[in-house]
């Protein structure tokens, strides 16, 4: 019958064999649906690892690489449960795991969707960014690959993007590395522009650019031409904004100004000083090295993606970075350090 031989389990046991699997028969939408649930949850077992990582793929949740089998049939079950449970259940589950609510208006649909984005921020990559879920698990698949590779194998592919390597380069900062580079390529368009004004890279010659191509068309031109002309401008751009966020992320930090910083007889300059190396965590000793990987550290943390529920904070924060660094970029240029 349904549920096989959950079915025929006494109240009390079918509560015990729930708790070992950490839910309470009370907390499901249908409690009748116990038996059924526990069945398909034994199962889980019987199913090849393939099997298992298709069914959390279809459901939309990410996996981590080199997953066993009993991490994948602890993934599902955990989705199973959670799909069967009430709404105030399933929201105690996303406080338990430290997710932000305040947001999300509370329907099983939205408190899923914000278990399963948890499960793609670990792993780096935006899935509510991209345009697609097909699109984010190739993305996945990518960066399963990469993860997989050793630090010689990521140095050679660092430099054959463009990249930069240390001399001695450690696997999870260059993996990494091309993780965010991945990311950023399968961006929709609207998404990189927005990623790149948030860092603060400069855009206005790609926006008049695009004024231009904007114009009508003159006299014998074609509109299907003027769309292949548009789109291969847009992949055009697309390549360009990658760049120039790479060069902000690992190259060079933006040209310095000198705007916010006071002059050296200014009787507030030292003070001014000591506050922008504060705000970089810099001792009064550091060099020009020092504040570049400050900066990069910062902007990395500061970064919306790891902020999540908290852009509006970390944005602000990171132009105040961005004020200390360009000052103390000029100041470092006026005593020759």
């Amino acid at each position: 019958g349904v549920g096989g031989r959950y079915g025929e389990l006494p109240e009390e046991e079918l509560r015990k064999v729930c708790k070992e699997l950490g839910f309470s028969p009370g907390g499901l939408e249908d409690r009748e649906a116990v038996p059924a649930l526990l069945e398909q949850l034994e199962r889980l077992e019987r199913r090849s690892v393939s099997d298992l990582r298709n069914e959390i793929r279809k459901r939309g949740f990410a996996t981590t690489p080199g997953m066993v089998k009993e991490g994948l049939v602890q993934r599902l079950r955990d989705i199973l449960i959670w799909e069967r449970l009430r709404v105030g259940e399933l929201r105690r589950v996303c406080r338990e795991l430290g997710l932000a609510l305040q947001d999300v208006e509370p329907t099983r649909e939205n408190l899923l969707t914000l278990l399963s984005d948890a499960t793609w921020q670990l792993r780096g990559i935006p899935v509510w960014r991209l345009s697609s879920l097909i699109l984010a698990f190739g993305v996945l698949d990518q960066v399963d690959v990469l993860e997989s590779k050793d630090a010689e194998e990521l140095a050679f592919l660092c430099e054959k993007r463009g990249l930069p390597v240390e001399d001695e380069p450690d696997q999870a900062v260059l993996a990494e590395r091309l993780r965010t580079l991945v990311v950023w390529e399968h961006f929709p368009l609207e998404e990189l522009r927005r990623e790149c004004e948030v860092m603060g890279v400069p855009m206005g010659d790609l926006e008049a650019q695009r004024q231009d191509q904007r114009r009508p068309p003159s006299g014998g031109q074609s509109a299907g031409i003027m769309f292949r002309g548009t789109s291969s401008l847009e992949k055009d751009e697309q390549k360009e904004l990658v760049r120039r966020l790479s060069e902000l992320f690992w190259q060079a930090p933006p040209a310095p100004s000198a705007g916010e910083l006071l002059a050296e007889d200014d009787p507030r300059y030292p003070e001014q000083v000591s506050g922008f190396l504060e705000r970089l965590r810099l001792a009064p000793t550091a060099g020009s090295e020092d504040l570049k990987r400050a900066y990069k550290e910062m902007a990395r943390k500061l970064h919306p993606d790891k902020n999540i529920g908290n852009e509006e904070h970390v944005t602000a924060e990171f132009q105040g970075v961005s004020e200390a660094y360009e000052a103390l970029s000029e100041y470092m240029r006026r005593c020759g350090i």
